[in-house]
């Protein structure tokens, strides 16, 4: 593979990283042991000045829409500078104007990523995607016990649903008597948010409707960290607990008979399995807004999805209950509309960013198309913001639960782990592919295998007892030639050019790593299958906290992960290393995030990453590139990248 030239593009992007006022996010405060309600830093407007887009306006001036007041909250949440992103980030934060398009793009039918994260809202959330600071967001407020056991929730009367129709605790309930009640829909009940220590096994918390705006959840144990569970983690939305009973209780036997559904079950091939058609068809989650299934469902975003007159291009236009407005009272989105186009692959994502037809982009982009952003930016009438990324952007995860008891053998072997660490040359990957805006994984590696060197590597491969080798220099097992097949999708640019350099340099060490990529969603079909050998991809194993319990797992040991999930009744019971992490995940699980005693065993954890490499992180602290329109306002210089999508409706097009 031909090395790109690092020494003559240095210069370019270290100025960039200037004039983007780039580095580490803004300090953040500590947490307090029981994060306080809402807090908005900006003052609640008054009445008399709020105001909305002309559009509607239009509509309520022809009586197709009620006014702006019957369709905010009586405490709608207030938007200003520092209030979701910090002004550190965001320096020059302005009220903004009314009306564009913001038009993006995506490569995999029905899942436009960057709509996804800028339509998403959890039911609390924290300024620049923190977990310090938890405030209310869908919901008002909350009080937690001083137990950390009891957490009581006061929704915002008033919110609707952007058909018009109130939210109230009924949304609850329904969510968790007969959607998590339900033992078709849910035969394991509540999933893993709602247990004690975020375990599937742990004991389901218990939910009192207090009123129609008021409730609680009730933990058997201390479970500080399901504040940050409904804040941030797995990019969760208000739909794990608040969903439009009115619409699904059509699609629910607890309220409709299911002769009254059969015509729908028929259209959809299905006899009598009405929760096959609640769950593929009728129910939403958050994760599902950008399907097109999705047109016209109720939802809670700033924007709602509605048809395209073309086929692969998204269309969202603003909703007109939306419950966030700012410091002048205008109710949010400025924006008036989101399209997102599909297009083959992210390849050419990046060339619609060139052309000029984008105007914001985060989740396609990569550090090594940054010369070529900056190369096009006047043209194509964009800025390249170099940001953070809040993963580390490029892990190798070796399949330890592959159904090959060869494989199993050798990939086990902790050896084996910390022979490849050693083979990996991270100066040249951080060179060739991350242009020097990386560095090497001391904090889930670990010095010691993070460095570079073959001589060891060999002799621990040799120590384990692969010294047989064929005629090219590649070693075998027990006679036979051994391979590792890395499969990878085109999730992110670069992770081809990561795994092609692993290729070459595992060659010194007599490994044959042979590297393919596939369609991103027969990766993902394959991953839940426990049929990926070998992929690269990126990890939440920083960031919040360590992921290692959940989707790391995934690639990490499928079966081990479907063992822990089901409590036992499926999968593989894995090795007591593996079980050791999910002890730290529960101990942590019960601290509020944050605190002394969260941060310490959030540091044990990453102590347990390097001693028993459970994935091989090839790099730690990337800089992360965004393209924004140059008249895009309200973008964030600094933080977290993906903090500007969870801010999208602050955002606006300076006229």
């Amino acid at each position: 593979m031909r090395k790109v030239k690092f020494a003559s593009l240095l210069v370019i992007l270290m100025m960039l990283l200037a004039a983007c006022g780039g580095g580490a996010p803004a300090a953040e405060a500590p947490a307090a042991e029981a994060p306080a309600a809402e807090a908005p830093a900006a003052a609640a407007p008054a009445e008399a000045v709020a105001k909305e887009a002309p559009m509607l306006a239009e509509a309520v001036a022809a009586g197709t829409l009620p006014p702006l007041e019957e369709r905010l909250p009586k405490v709608p949440f207030v938007v200003g500078p520092g209030v979701l992103l910090s002004e550190a980030n965001v320096p020059n934060w302005a009220p903004g104007q009314y009306g564009g398009t913001l038009n993006t793009a995506h490569s995999v039918a029905d899942w436009a990523p960057d709509v996804f994260v800028m339509l998403n809202e959890p039911l609390l959330s924290a300024p620049d995607l923190s977990v310090q600071g938890i405030r209310g967001n869908v919901l008002e407020s909350f009080e937690v016990s001083d137990d950390n056991t009891v957490f009581t929730f006061k929704m915002r009367e008033g919110l609707k649903w952007s058909d018009g129709v109130p939210v109230t605790t009924e949304d609850v309930r329904f969510t968790w008597e007969n959607i998590y009640g339900n033992e078709k829909l849910f035969p394991n009940g509540v999933p893993a948010r709602f247990r004690t220590g975020y375990d599937p096994g742990g004991d389901p918390m218990t939910l009192e409707i207090l009123d129609d705006y008021n409730f609680k959840l009730t933990a058997t144990k201390p479970y500080g960290g399901f504040l940050r569970n409904i804040t941030i983690e797995g990019w969760n939305g208000y739909t794990v607990l608040i969903n439009p009973s009115h619409v699904l209780k059509k699609w629910h036997p607890d309220f409709t008979p299911i002769e009254e559904m059969k015509d729908e079950l028929a259209k959809n091939n299905l006899t009598d399995e009405w929760w096959t058609l609640f769950t593929s068809q009728k129910r939403c989650e958050n994760w599902h807004v950008t399907a097109d299934r999705c047109i016209g469902y109720p939802t809670l975003n700033p924007w709602i999805s509605v048809p395209s007159e073309t086929t692969g291009v998204k269309v969202f236009d603003r909703n007109p209950y939306y419950w966030k407005v700012d410091t002048e009272g205008k109710q949010l989105p400025y924006i008036d509309r989101i399209v997102s186009v599909q297009v083959e692959d992210v390849e050419m994502v990046n060339q619609r960013v060139l052309n000029g037809d984008v105007d914001f982009l985060r989740e396609s982009t990569g550090l090594v198309k940054v010369p070529l952003y900056k190369e096009n930016e006047e043209r194509g009438g964009f800025n390249t913001v170099l940001t953070d990324m809040h993963v580390d952007s490029s892990i190798l995860y070796l399949n330890q639960t592959f159904n090959d008891e060869t494989w199993r053998k050798v990939a086990q072997d902790l050896r084996f782990r910390q022979a490849l660490s050693l083979a990996i040359n991270r100066d040249e990957i951080i060179e060739s592919v991350y242009y020097g805006f990386a560095s090497k994984p001391l904090v889930s590696v670990g010095e010691e295998f993070s460095e570079y060197n073959v001589e060891k590597a060999n002799a621990l491969l040799d120590e384990m007892g692969l010294t047989e080798r064929d005629a090219n220099g590649m070693r075998m097992v027990d006679g036979k030639p051994f391979s590792i097949l890395l499969e990878h999708g085109a999730h992110a640019p670069d992770l081809s050019p990561v795994a092609e350099l692993l290729a070459e340099q595992f060659k010194d060490v007599g490994i044959d790593l042979q590297v393919k990529q596939i369609d991103p969603n027969l990766w993902a079909q394959r991953r839940d299958a426990n049929e990926l050998m070998a992929t690269v991809f990126w990890g939440h194993d920083q960031g919040w906290d360590s992921d290692y319990s959940g989707n790391a797992m995934d690639r990490v040991g499928r079966a081990w992960q479907l063992w822990y999930n089901t409590g036992g009744a499926e999968g593989e019971e894995p090795p007591q290393w593996v079980k050791d992490m999910y002890a730290l995940d529960a101990a942590r699980w019960s601290s509020v995030s944050g605190s002394d005693e969260f941060n310490k065993l959030k540091e044990e954890t990453f102590a347990w990453s390097r001693a028993n490499l459970p994935m091989i992180t090839i790099v730690e602290q990337v800089k992360y590139p965004m393209i924004a329109a140059k008249n895009l306002r309200n973008v964030a210089n600094a933080g977290y990248a993906i903090a500007s999508n969870f801010a999208g409706e602050q955002l606006w097009f300076e006229q």
